[in-house]
């Protein structure tokens, strides 16, 4: 989800943030903000956006919950024991 910024002085604050750091507004804690000149990780053979795309279509991608995955951890931890 995007959010746009329209207070100046607010836009102006984040687009000098330099390190990653969390939000808050007046009510607590709104969320973590990761400016773009904070230098991504470089990963061997990432993806390109490209492919991950042709993944998310794929029509013959088989795709697991959290639910399915965390059940399938733990069946392989028991079998560690």
């Amino acid at each position: 989800m995007s959010i746009d910024i329209t207070d100046p002085q607010t836009a102006a604050q984040m687009a000098a943030a330099r390190e990653t750091g969390w939000v808050y507004g007046p009510d607590g804690l709104l969320g973590k903000f990761v400016p773009l000149a904070v230098e991504r990780p470089v990963i061997e053979n990432e993806p390109t956006t490209e492919e991950l795309e042709r993944l998310r279509t794929d029509p013959n991608a088989v795709w697991y919950t959290p639910e399915q995955v965390m059940a399938r951890l733990r069946e392989i931890d028991q079998c560690g024991r």
